[in-house]
């Protein structure tokens, strides 16, 4: 974590000065006004180590300020980087073939437009971040299911409860659960975010959503970020049994729960820890149902389904590609071999910007369809 951290503060800081040098080259800034924006960057660049500070002194208020001010300029230097860059090569293949253009009108042109288009995208993304998707999947299985052979299964991943997604955001949620009526609720890891100090009436609001069959969550990386021993906390009050390398039957099928790689990686360990990276045996031939929060796929695992997360999707285009690198199954429902299909979900919130551009959040709902159980 904390090279991800030196890493990403050291790109993140080198587009911000990338876009104040292309801003200074327009706009001639005075000694004291770079000064300013020298110390405003700086400030900005620190935001997500300010806002962690602030929480570890229950500055809620505060920190709230930072994040939403903080990760919605990262939003738009993001996406402001990406633009220009992009009008920059359209700009030297202009000049290549109009060589009496203006030099200075086409930089002109190309920082405005960048950084207007990069505004309007961050205001549609911090909007449509707020409109979560259902997406519905029919699936036919060869096992016996009850309820008439049909056995609805909802997965929610990624809600990173914390600062900016509060009280207004989860009841999106709620409202989407409880349209859908799942049999079964599953979360798939970082149902938190960050800091846990005063969340309890968060997980009262998520403890209100009773499916007939129950809950059933696995770890994320960010449960382990925040606390795992607080995070499983809250995970229990919000109502949902937490499987950590385990196998539950419930509804005629089989429940495994995976815990996340990440506390594998710092050496923390549980009763119901394993050697391997497998999933653990499954004492019967029916559905098995496999939660994981990162979309690893083991060959050894045997499964009919597996639900992870962790990738948003990309959340800010154009990082879906780069999360294509590390998790070429990015998003959406694949079929690794017969019978054994993977879906990565999207997500329901946000990390860092509270911002989606052409990465929707989405809650989704598993259809069984099998035969009517005796």
């Amino acid at each position: 974590m904390i090279i991800f951290l030196l890493t990403f503060l050291f790109v993140y800081g080198g587009i911000n000065f990338y876009a104040f040098f292309k801003a200074d080259s327009i706009f001639q800034f005075s000694t004291g006004i770079k000064i300013f924006l020298f110390f405003v960057l700086a400030v900005l660049i620190g935001a997500p180590i300010l806002v962690r500070i602030a929480e570890g002194r229950n500055l809620e208020a505060l920190a709230r300020v930072i994040a939403y001010t903080g990760y919605i300029w990262m939003a738009f230097v993001f996406m402001f980087f990406f633009l220009h860059i992009s009008g920059e090569l359209f700009r030297w293949l202009y000049k290549f073939w109009h060589p009496a253009a203006s030099i200075v009108f086409l930089r002109t042109l190309t920082f405005i437009a960048a950084a207007f288009l990069a505004a309007g995208l961050v205001v549609y993304g911090y909007v449509d971040a707020q409109k979560i998707r259902v997406n519905k999947l029919e699936i036919a299985v060869p096992h016996a299911l009850v309820s008439d052979g049909k056995l609805r299964i909802v997965q929610i991943s990624d809600v990173h409860i914390g600062l900016i997604i509060q009280e207004k955001r989860l009841q999106l949620l709620l409202d989407k659960l409880q349209e859908v009526r799942p049999d079964i609720l599953v979360s798939t890891g970082d149902l938190l975010d960050g800091e846990l100090n005063n969340v309890r009436p968060l997980a009262e609001m998520l403890a209100q959503v009773r499916p007939k069959f129950g809950k059933y969550a696995v770890t994320g990386n960010h449960e382990y970020y925040a606390g795992i021993e607080k995070s499983l906390d809250f995970t229990r009050q919000a109502g949902f049994e937490i499987l950590r390398d385990e196998v539950k039957q419930v509804a005629g099928i089989n429940i495994v729960g995976v815990d996340d790689i990440t506390g594998r990686r710092s050496g923390i360990v549980h009763e119901n820890s394993r050697q391997t990276q497998t999933m653990p045996p499954v004492p019967n031939d029916k559905f098995v149902l496999l939660l994981k929060h990162q979309p690893y796929v083991n060959e050894q695992d045997s499964f009919d389904l597996q639900l992870s997360g962790h990738t948003h999707g990309g959340q800010l285009f154009p990082f879906g590609f780069v999360t294509r690198l590390y998790f070429p199954k990015n998003y959406g429902l694949h079929e690794m071999t017969k019978n054994k299909l993977l879906y990565v979900s999207r997500g329901v919130g946000t990390w860092g910007p509270p911002v989606r551009i052409f990465a929707p959040p989405e809650i989704t709902v598993v259809d069984l369809i099998g035969r009517k159980a005796n």
